[in-house]
Formats: C-alpha cells, sequence, structure tokens
C-alpha cells in the first residue's frame, strides 16, 4: 500500500475525532446554580436551559449565557417620613432570585445579561425597589401602626416590592422588618406609658399571684385539715367497731357455750326419756303384763273355784231338797 495514502488515512482519521471532540465540547450541562440561554436559534428566539439540564450549542452560530439561579440576600434601610411627618428608621433584610418560570427568565436576561457582574446588578436593582416599596408602605402608616403592627408592615411590603420584582423578572423568597427607631427619641417616648403599663400590670399579675398563693396555702391547710379530721373520725368508727366485734366475739364465747350445752341436757333429756320408755316397754313386756296375766289367772281360777264351790252348794242343796221332797211322800 502506498505511504502516502496512508497517511492520508491516519490524517482524515485525525482530523475526523478532533472534530468529533470538538462537536462533543459544544454539549453544555449547565451548573444546578445557573440558568443557561442559548442565542442565534431560529428566528432569534432564546433557548432556556433550567439548572441541570443539557444541549447541543452550535459553533459560531449559537452562543450560550448564563443567570445566577441562587437566592441573594439583600439588606437595606430606610429613612422617611410616616404618616404624620415623623422621620422613623426602618432595617430590612430580603432574600431574591431569578424566576422559575421562562418569562421571568427572559425578563431577568434582558434585564441584567451583558452587565459586567450580573449578581450585583441583580441585588443593586432589587434593593432599589425594596427601598421604594419600603419608604412608600411607611409614608402610610403611621409609627405607632409600625411598631405594634409589623406583619402589616412587612406583609404591604412584600406586596408592593413583587410586581416591581416581576417586571425584572425576579421573586422575593423572604422579607423581614429587623428594626424600626428614630433619632428624636419618638418611639421611645411612645413605650414609656407601655412600659409602665406593662411594669403595673406585671405588679398586678405579681401581687394577684401572691394573693392566689396565700388563699391555695390557706385552702390546702383548709383540707388537709379536713382530711386529718376525716382520718380521726374513721379511725374512731374503725375503733368502734372493732371494740364491738371484741366484745361481741367476747360475749359469743360463754353463749355459745350455753346454747351447746342446752343443746346436750336437751339431748341427754331427750335420750333419758327413749331410755326410760324403752324400760317402761321393757317392765310392760317383762313384768307388768306377766303379773296381770299371772293376776288374772289367779283370779280365774278363784272365780272358777268360787262359781264351782257355788254350783256344788247348790247341788248339795238340790240334793238335800230332793231327798227331803222324797222323805216327804214316803211318809
Amino acid at each position: 500500500m502506498d505511504p502516502t495514502f496512508i497517511g492520508a488515512i491516519v490524517v482524515i482519521v485525525i482530523i475526523g475525532l478532533l472534530i468529533l471532540a470538538y462537536l462533543f465540547s459544544r454539549i453544555v450541562v449547565v451548573p444546578s446554580n445557573l440558568t443557561g440561554l442559548i442565542s442565534g436559534s431560529n428566528r432569534g428566539a432564546v433557548k432556556i436551559i433550567h439548572p441541570g439540564g443539557r444541549d447541543f450549542v452550535l459553533p459560531v452560530i449559537q452562543s450560550i449565557q448564563y443567570l445566577p439561579f441562587t437566592q441573594t440576600t439583600i439588606v437595606f434601610k430606610v429613612t422617611a417620613e410616616d404618616e404624620n411627618k415623623i422621620n422613623v428608621n426602618v432595617a430590612a433584610v430580603a432574600a431574591v432570585k431569578v424566576g422559575d418560570s421562562d418569562e421571568q427568565v427572559r425578563a431577568a436576561a434582558k434585564r441584567f445579561l451583558g452587565k459586567q457582574n450580573t449578581d450585583q446588578a441583580i441585588a443593586d436593582s432589587a434593593r432599589e425597589a425594596l427601598i421604594g416599596s419600603l419608604r412608600s408602605i411607611i409614608g402610610h402608616m403611621t409609627v405607632t401602626d409600625l411598631i405594634s403592627d409589623r406583619d402589616a408592615l412587612q406583609r404591604n411590603v412584600f406586596d408592593d416590592a413583587k410586581s416591581i420584582m416581576a417586571n425584572m423578572g425576579l421573586e422575593i423568597d423572604m422579607l423581614q422588618v429587623s428594626e424600626i427607631t428614630d433619632a428624636g427619641g419618638y418611639i421611645e417616648s411612645l413605650g414609656v406609658p407601655e412600659q409602665q403599663r406593662v411594669e403595673k400590670d406585671a405588679r398586678i399579675a405579681r401581687a394577684n399571684a401572691e394573693r392566689e398563693a396565700r388563699d391555695a396555702e390557706v385552702t390546702s391547710r383548709q383540707q388537709i385539715a379536713e382530711r386529718e379530721r376525716d382520718l380521726s373520725l374513721r379511725q374512731a368508727q374503725l375503733k368502734a367497731e372493732t371494740d364491738k366485734a371484741q366484745a361481741d366475739a367476747d360475749s359469743a364465747g360463754p353463749i355459745a357455750r350455753a346454747a351447746k350445752e342446752r343443746e346436750i341436757a336437751i339431748i341427754g333429756q331427750e335420750a333419758a326419756e327413749a331410755k326410760a320408755s324403752l324400760t317402761e316397754r321393757e317392765l310392760d313386756s317383762t313384768v307388768r303384763k306377766p303379773a296381770d296375766a299371772a293376776r288374772y289367772q289367779r283370779e280365774q281360777e278363784a272365780q272358777a273355784s268360787k262359781t264351782e264351790a257355788l254350783l256344788r252348794a247348790q247341788a248339795e242343796a238340790e240334793r238335800t231338797r230332793l231327798d227331803a221332797e222324797a222323805q216327804a211322800q214316803a211318809t
């Protein structure tokens, strides 16, 4: 193979690799704290690449610029007249950033891209808007309102500055009024009656607390005395019940013994009566009835002897009569 041809192939490959490397280098990954804007697209439109996104930027034709996507903390202070023409100093702090929507990004790009220091340009514009809104709101409130309703002050400034910020593609994440003062001591004088009222309320609250503590102590002592009295009464009642139970137990012994003895006596009497009845029946069967039988026999025998003698006497008398009649007839 011709060395010249091989050299040409090597050169072409190297050029191709260089072109490929260059094309890969035109793939842009947007950092998470930035928003990318690609210009040079069709019809002059700006293509937005949100944080963390990627895209291909055509060489020569297109270019990419970045807007910061992080919060910017703005500390600002305003000296302005209130509704009653009293000068007050209000210090505040806010956090602002470029908005998330494409419309807000385009508005911020139109206003801040091309500035030498984009972050500083955003901070300066936001500070001016916040100072203007704060001064305007102070002029429509009294010092008393500013002091007593700081939330209303913050809310009104936030709402007023929000629309101004939106036109610049910015949004407010946080707004906090940190201090309200004045050079003439007016605010301090406003606080004197309030301080006196607070001290008075504190004295009254302290006196009330002491009185309530004393009342609570008296009540507690009364409750303790009542509980001790109830305990003594209960103890006396329990002792009386115990003594009565003991007395009942002491008297229950003799009564129980007497009842037992009475029961034993009754049982003994019943046994004696049963024994006597048995003896009586034995006497009837062994003594009385045989004696009665013997007596009856004797009586019957005596009656039979008597009857026999009577009959014999009657027979003798009849024979004597008959003999007499016979002799009489014989003569």
